[in-house]
């Protein structure tokens, strides 16, 4: 039965018929009604859902300002959920995707980082898409152009792909001054243009000469025959004028873009004539126009047109003096035989058997008389049986020197040699020590010729360079020596003054017409054997054993116990010019930086430029070539011009590979044809030659050679 207000049945389908579960019917016959949906409350649930989530949102999310540069360009956060307000975002924290595009940049899309203020804003900067640049360039048909330094191809023409921003444009050309411009790049794929203009990298040099015809070299590359107008580069040139039958006429040029040489008309003169000279023995020391020139044999440089003096010396025999006159560019070739300077040694021996030998060779009988030459001679006396007897003598000119020998039986030398043992090697050391040179000097002192020389008790250093350090050469490794034995050096290096009261002839050769020969100035153009030469004869002076062995005019050896003058180290020069007292080891006389500022010492300044191929730009010390010694101020030890004025010979011969094991008060190789020169002079300009650490290999002279002098003390 049907309720009046119940809704009418509708059919259900087949399919939830045929499902349709049991319905419950009360007692009486009545039938509940199936349960209805809520779709209000859904909605309404639904409704509460999103307003919760969106005010949780809006309570978590952070105001995130987005500006670009340029302004204009349009921002998009590729983010859910995001809500936009302008130029504003709300936006949970952490890392979130943002793109941001303009016309001519390039596109951003990338991750910014969402912070916990509530109200935060991030920039994004647009890099602009490269521009193009056009360049055109005068007077040359094609030059390169650098950006930022890089090659970027050839103009005129169009340069694509320049970055925007701003660049180092340079163009250049062969012979041409580069040009330089700083160019803001706009960039954006514009186009922008540029005009180059090139100026000339050379100046005009007129010369002529007198022969005409001359040719004209720079840097040793023939350009034209005088007279002739060249263009030449900018920088510094060597300029040369060569002509048969004349000498070299040469000097160092500064060319100036722009600004003309002209250097009229070079008189040459005539070429020198060239003696071959030799001497029978060698070994003459020669002298031309009462000039030092050297030590036979030897090639000379003669003064064509007029006649000059030629003086050899040799010790032991007759001075020769001759005239001589060569024609311009005439040659000769001489050899003079020198007469013996004899002298009378007369020897009484005993036993009468003995044999005598001048220095090595045998000459009969020790029971004789002899002319010997009035030099130093090693006299042996032998006899069978008896212990040998040995001494140096010279004979003396116009004296008859008598010389009594009586040779010890072997029974006596054996008793000498067994009462000698009871005295200690040390003792005995010391006692030949103070029996050749007495108490041991101590402070400054002076010698004969009036130089000061100052004690120094030594101490460890290392010399040489470090590899890869500026300036390192390969002779120069890193060595350890130890200076144990107290030693003088000269305050100053040695005048001509000094070094003519030895040799009255000596004259210092001025350098394309220098004065290097005044008293003052340092004595130079002299060989190593000269200066020890020196020394030995300084040490008989003062009453000093000579620490030098020299026979014929050659060093034969050394004395290493003598307290006499001497040459330095090359571990003590370098000790006393690098390591002072306190501190580290300098590199240069000045300090560790090069260039010199203010008048550091008597190197190569602008005013050596007509005399040196290369100067130190900007650098003035008020000397074109050699000071007077101690123009300048001395370094840490008292000791002047270590780092200028003239190099200076060093005892030690000449080691390209130097021993690099620690030693105690080396003095270089045994033997060798070369020398250790140290110290830069007024000749030099270089980083290299100017450190203190640089050493040279001589064999001959140079005018910027000198030396000082050294001892030991004890």
């Amino acid at each position: 039965m049907t309720r009046p207000h119940d809704p009418p049945e509708q059919a259900p389908l087949h399919a939830a018929r045929a499902i349709e579960p049991h319905r419950y019917r009360p007692p009486g016959g009545f039938e509940l009604p199936p349960p209805r949906l809520p779709w209000g409350r859904l909605a309404l649930a639904v409704l509460l859902a999103a307003a919760l989530w969106l005010l949780w949102f809006v309570l978590t999310a952070r105001s995130v300002g987005i500006e670009t540069e340029p302004g204009d360009a349009a921002v998009s956060v590729l983010e859910w959920p995001v809500i936009s307000i302008g130029k504003h975002w709300l936006l949970r924290p952490g890392a979130r995707r943002v793109r941001a595009s303009a016309p001519g940049h390039v596109t951003f899309d990338g991750v910014i980082e969402v912070g916990p203020e509530q109200l935060q804003t991030h920039t994004l900067a647009l890099q602009r898409l490269p521009g193009l640049l056009r360049v055109d360039v005068a007077p040359v048909a094609s030059a390169e152009i650098l950006i930022d330094g890089v090659s970027a191809g050839t103009v005129p023409g169009l340069i694509g792909e320049v970055p925007a921003g701003v660049h180092d444009i340079e163009v250049r050309a062969p012979r041409y001054q580069s040009f330089h411009v700083t160019l803001d790049v706009e960039g954006k794929g514009i186009e922008q243009s540029l005009a180059a203009t090139l100026e000339p990298g050379w100046a005009d040099l007129e010369i002529a000469s007198v022969p005409v015809g001359a040719s004209v070299r720079i840097d040793g590359e023939t350009r034209a025959s005088a007279p002739a107008t060249l263009e030449v580069l900018a920088g510094r040139h060597v300029l040369e004028l060569v002509h048969p039958g004349y000498k070299t006429w040469r000097q160092a040029l500064a060319i100036v873009p722009g600004q003309p040489v002209r250097l009229g008309e070079i008189v040459l003169a005539p070429a020198d004539g060239e003696l071959a000279l030799d001497s029978v023995p060698p070994g003459a020391n020669v002298t031309v126009d009462g000039e030092y020139r050297g030590r036979t044999p030897l090639t000379l440089a003669l003064v064509p047109g007029s006649a000059h003096r030629l003086h050899l010396v040799r010790e032991g025999y007759r001075p020769f003096e001759d005239s001589i006159e060569l024609a311009s560019g005439a040659s000769d070739t001489r050899t003079v035989t020198l007469e013996p300077e004899l002298a009378t040694l007369i020897l009484e021996t005993t036993p009468a058997n003995a044999e005598l030998l001048v220095d090595g060779a045998p000459r009969g009988s020790a029971t004789q008389t002899l002319q010997l030459p009035t030099a130093a001679h090693e006299l042996t006396v032998r006899a069978p049986g008896h212990a040998t007897w040995q001494a140096s003598v010279t004979p003396r000119k116009g004296v008859a020197k008598r010389i009594r020998i009586r040779l010890k039986t072997a029974a006596e030398a054996a008793a000498e040699q067994a009462a000698g043992r009871g005295e200690s090697a040390p003792r005995q050391g010391a006692a030949r020590a103070a029996s050749r040179s007495g108490a041991p000097p101590r402070g400054e002192i002076t010698t004969h010729a009036g130089q000061r020389l100052k004690l120094f008790e030594g101490g460890r250093a290392t010399l040489g360079s470090a590899p890869g350090s500026a300036g390192h050469q390969a002779d120069e490794p890193l060595r350890e020596v130890v200076l144990q034995r107290p030693f003088y050096l000269g305050v100053s290096e040695v005048t001509n003054a000094e070094f003519r009261l030895f040799l009255a002839t000596h004259r210092t050769l001025s350098e394309d017409g220098a004065e290097l020969d005044a008293d003052t100035q340092p004595a130079a153009g002299i060989t190593w054997t000269l200066a020890a030469s020196y020394c030995n004869w300084l040490s008989r002076r003062d009453g000093l054993p000579p620490f030098y062995q020299i026979k014929y005019g050659e060093v034969l050896g050394v004395d290493p116990g003598a307290t006499g003058y001497r040459l330095p180290t090359e571990a003590e020069w370098e000790w006393a010019a690098r390591v002072p007292p306190e501190g580290e080891p300098l590199d240069f006389a000045w300090g560790a930086r090069y260039p010199p500022r203010g008048a550091a010492g008597n190197l190569a300044d602008v005013s050596a430029g007509g005399l040196v191929a290369a100067t130190i730009d900007g650098y003035r010390d008020g000397y074109a070539a050699a000071a007077p010694v101690a123009s300048f101020a001395p370094n840490a030890r008292g000791l002047h011009d270590l780092g200028g004025n003239v190099a200076e010979w060093v005892h030690d011969v000449y080691a390209a590979t130097p021993v690099a094991a620690p030693s105690v008060d080396p003095m270089g190789p045994p033997a060798g044809e070369a020398h250790v020169v140290k110290g830069a002079s007024w000749a030099q300009a270089s980083l290299e030659a100017l450190r203190l650490s640089a050493r040279e290999g001589v064999t001959g002279t140079r005018p910027d050679i000198g030396f000082r002098l050294a001892r030991y003390a004890q």
